[in-house]
């Protein structure tokens, strides 16, 4: 078992070094020869804690605005595209208003008198006998 472990531990080294290399690598191409005592050189990876400073909020809220409004934009383009009359609606004479009233009340009378006709026969259908 100690094995295993052995070879683990060996191969994490070999990261390690390599990593470091790479950042020494990259700190060269900046400017910055010296390496810099960082907290994860104790083993531990370093956690970000908290919401981030006021400037990047800010950077994503305005980003964020801008995105809504052109998808904002997007959406309300389409409908002025299409310039259509709208259709107008009949409008009646006073002739026409008249006929039309006097085929409504016979309508409904025909209406009326089905539903008493209805009405009447159900009366005496519906008695019950005790």
């Amino acid at each position: 078992m100690t094995e295993g472990f052995g070879s683990i531990v060996a191969q994490l080294e070999h990261q390690k070094t390599a990593i470091e290399q790479a950042l020494a690598a990259l700190r060269e191409i900046e400017g910055d020869v010296a390496p810099a005592a960082t907290a994860s050189s104790s083993g531990a990876p370093a956690k970000r804690r908290g919401r981030p400073k006021g400037t990047g909020r800010n950077l994503r809220s305005e980003g964020q605005r801008k995105r809504w409004a052109a998808q904002k934009a997007a959406v309300a383009a389409p409908p002025v595209a299409s310039k259509k009359a709208a259709p107008r609606k009949p409008q009646f004479t006073p002739q026409g208003l008249q006929k039309l009233a006097e085929a409504m009340k016979r309508r409904w009378g025909v209406k009326r008198a089905a539903a008493a006709a209805k009405k009447a026969g159900r009366k005496h259908a519906t008695k019950k006998v005790a």
